[in-house]
């Protein structure tokens, strides 16, 4: 490890960000660089910055020169073919590059998410670099802050959830995570599947100090609730727990650092 050099990909982004603190805390600056489509907005992670675009392959190989681990952050482009490429030109130009470790952000096997992840996980197999695999689940903060300002309009809490189960998890122990696979070896080759403490909107509810009531949510937060009744966002495992070595943070810890709760 003395003479490794780091690199995070999407390091402006809300897991990136964190990666690269946490990282230049773990390693010091000298040993990380971040990786930007924007370079001046990467500036303040006070670290070396190297811009590179994920609609940009032909750039890649030289941002990735000389690093030999890579925290290769998954794009947040929504539409799967133009996801998939991008992944695909990151995983090419890291193997040409002499990149010998990736840890992988992929995310949970949702049908309709997943097919991007599916095939870079696939490139990362057949390609030269040890890798390790992060399947992240959905955040915990979307959920707080939605469940935050509804309660805050009316007296009760809509949902549309069934009362499952939801194991989201927050974006600094993804992030943390991350960095704790990056540095150790003894990840490799191995998938994780990341989940937070499990909870439910009535008790949300109560923390808030109001009713929980079934009824119609609409736009995203209504297609994430409607995942969660069909239960797939009930998904538990200790990989979390056990890359970060103590108990991730659940949504009522997320929930105190804005508002007390009874």
């Amino acid at each position: 490890m003395p003479h490794d050099l780091f690199a995070v990909t999407a390091a402006t982004g809300a897991l990136g960000r964190r990666a690269v603190t946490q990282l230049r805390e773990r390693v010091g600056p000298d040993r990380v660089v971040a990786v930007a489509r924007d370079p001046h907005r990467a500036r303040a992670l006070a670290v070396a910055v190297r811009h590179g675009d994920y609609d940009r392959p032909d750039t890649l190989v030289e941002v990735f020169a000389g690093v030999t681990r890579l925290l290769f952050v998954s794009s947040p482009e929504l539409d799967p073919a133009r996801r998939t490429g991008q992944h695909l030109a990151v995983v090419a130009a890291a193997e040409r590059a002499g990149v010998t470790e990736v840890v992988y952000t992929s995310f949970h096997p949702v049908a309709g998410l997943f097919d991007a992840h599916r095939a870079t996980e696939e490139a990362l197999a057949a390609a030269g670099p040890a890798h390790t695999v992060l399947r992240n689940p959905f955040y915990t903060e979307p959920f707080a802050d939605a469940a935050t300002r509804d309660a805050a309009a009316g007296p009760a809490l809509v949902h549309a959830t069934g009362g499952r189960n939801l194991t989201t998890a927050t974006r600094p122990d993804l992030a943390e995570a991350a960095v704790a696979a990056l540095l150790n070896r003894d990840t490799r080759g191995r998938t994780y599947t990341l989940t937070g403490p499990a909870w439910t909107y009535p008790q949300v509810a109560a923390a808030l100090g109001v009713e929980a009531r079934a009824g119609v949510v609409t736009g995203a937060m209504g297609w994430l609730h409607g995942l969660a009744r069909a239960g797939a966002l009930d998904v538990s495992t200790d990989h979390l727990r056990d890359l970060l070595g103590r108990t991730p943070a659940g949504i009522l810890d997320q929930l105190r650092e804005t508002r007390p709760l009874r």
